[in-house]
């Protein structure tokens, strides 16, 4: 009879130890107010990193999925630059429905010139923590990430090359 309540202590002890020693055996929080500004992802992120030759036209990426995403890290890195761009800048834009793109916030003014790096953040409206948001109506203006995003560079003046390889963290 002791040995068995020496087993079933030493198994309880065991246990508690295990418990008390590896916390990621612990199944994650889950918040009950998924639009509130402390919101945590169900993803990690989503990298994309596409490469543009930029000539003497303005150019846009292509979309990239962004279903659920509520901020993003963007970076243009150019290469060699071949001539003057002047007055260039960046706007993001979104589609809900996949086919129609709306903008993103403003566009972002860029520096292009041989490894200049320019970087920036997007940031989706939170949404008010005690009560319903509206944005107001738009046709033009998405408040939010949709499903596809896209990235539209143009200038007022165009040199002759400009290589740019992007880097966007979608969280």
């Amino acid at each position: 009879m002791r040995t068995r309540t020496s087993i079933a202590i030493s198994l309880c002890i065991a246990v508690v130890v295990m418990a008390l020693l590896l916390p990621s055996v612990h199944p994650p929080q889950v918040m009950a107010d998924s639009y509130s500004s402390h919101r945590v992802q169900a993803f990690g992120y989503i990298l994309d990193n596409p490469t543009l030759a930029i000539a003497a036209a303005g150019i846009t990426t292509s979309p990239t999925s962004t279903t659920g995403v509520t901020s993003a890290r963007v970076e243009w890195v150019f290469g060699t630059v071949t001539g003057s761009y002047t007055g260039c800048t960046v706007q993001a834009k979104t589609s809900i429905d996949g086919t129609r793109f709306m903008t993103l916030g403003s566009p972002v003014s860029l520096t292009v010139a041989t490894n200049a790096l320019n970087a920036w953040d997007i940031y989706q409206q939170a949404a008010v923590a005690t009560g319903v948001t509206t944005t107001a109506v738009s046709s033009s203006a998405a408040a939010g990430f949709g499903q596809l995003s896209e990235f539209t560079f143009a200038c007022s003046g165009y040199g002759t090359g400009a290589p740019v390889t992007i880097t966007a963290i979608y969280k």
